[in-house]
């Protein structure tokens, strides 16, 4: 009979063992890989109170300049599907740095975690449980598919949001990724289930999205993009021009908001109206 351990917290598909590794530096933990879609989950995570004591895990020093990166590929795929208007929320933001550079840029990004608080984002957090469908165009969510211990509950907690676009990042799992693969972050114990191509083709599925993946980026769509527009967003997302883009929003001057928004204001309403109805009169609309 299989455990819960056997089968695959995505699809439900039954798992073979790859390797085992040491995490935290004092678990043995069982790494298994689906035999249908593919992914590489760890066994159930059992040490995720323990790996959560600090909200930043301990070797990851590179989140300033990770959040740059990001910055300047959120803001080119909005530019390029014209909804660099619309009301995005980033999902698991931690200590609302992102938030914070999306909305020096122009954006009206608000950041959202249940553990994170948001220092550098103040008067633009909201509650998890105050999100409701419709009220973000956009949700951002990275680096935070391979924390999900559940990921067919909780992913289809965020997509029950509706968003009209969903951008993640996470890397893929291929089976050449051995016990060795950096990604694995066992030291940290905080990630533990990769995705499949293949994995990250059946959220879309399941959930009505469209998916474009470029490497680490992954978005889902609500409507299908064009072919001209994928093509784009596919040159976009490729590291010379992420690194073009960047190096641009650095040397520019920001948003003329900037100043004005660096005042703290009240978060979200709690009431179920589409956050539009909280912008400004001489705001343009979502297009």
């Amino acid at each position: 009979m299989a455990t819960s351990g056997d089968v695959c917290r995505l699809c439900g598909g039954a798992t073979e063992p790859q390797f085992h590794r040491l995490v935290l530096g004092r678990h043995q933990v069982q790494y298994a890989r689906c035999r249908s879609c593919g992914s590489l989950q760890t066994e159930p995570p059992f040490w995720l109170a323990e790996a959560y004591g600090s909200p930043l895990a301990t070797g990851d020093t590179g989140a300033v300049q990770r959040c740059l990166s990001t910055r300047a590929a959120v803001w080119l795929i909005l530019a390029l599907l014209g909804m660099r208007s619309c009301r995005l929320v980033d999902f698991g933001g931690g200590t609302g740095l992102l938030c914070r550079m999306l909305r020096d840029a122009g954006i009206d990004a608000w950041t959202s975690d249940r553990y994170g608080r948001g220092d550098f984002a103040q008067g633009f957090r909201v509650d998890p449980d105050a999100l409701a469908p419709g009220r973000f165009d956009v949700v951002t969510a990275f680096e935070v598919f391979e924390h999900l211990p559940d990921p067919a509950r909780d992913l289809a907690r965020l997509f029950a949001l509706r968003p009209r676009l969903l951008i993640a990042s996470t890397l893929p799992y291929t089976p050449d990724r051995g016990s060795d693969w950096w990604y694995l972050s066992p030291e940290e114990g905080q990630h533990v289930f990769f995705y499949s191509p293949d994995g990250l083709a059946r959220i879309a599925r399941a959930q009505g999205y469209h998916p474009l993946s470029v490497g680490a980026w992954h978005l889902f769509l609500a409507e299908p993009a064009g072919p001209v527009r994928r093509a784009l967003l596919r040159l976009a997302l490729r590291g010379r021009v992420l690194r073009l883009a960047r190096l641009l929003m650095e040397i520019l001057p920001a948003d003329r908001h900037v100043a004005a928004d660096h005042r703290v204001r009240p978060p979200v309403p709690d009431s179920g109206d589409r956050p539009d109805q909280s912008r400004g009169a001489g705001d343009p609309p979502c297009r």
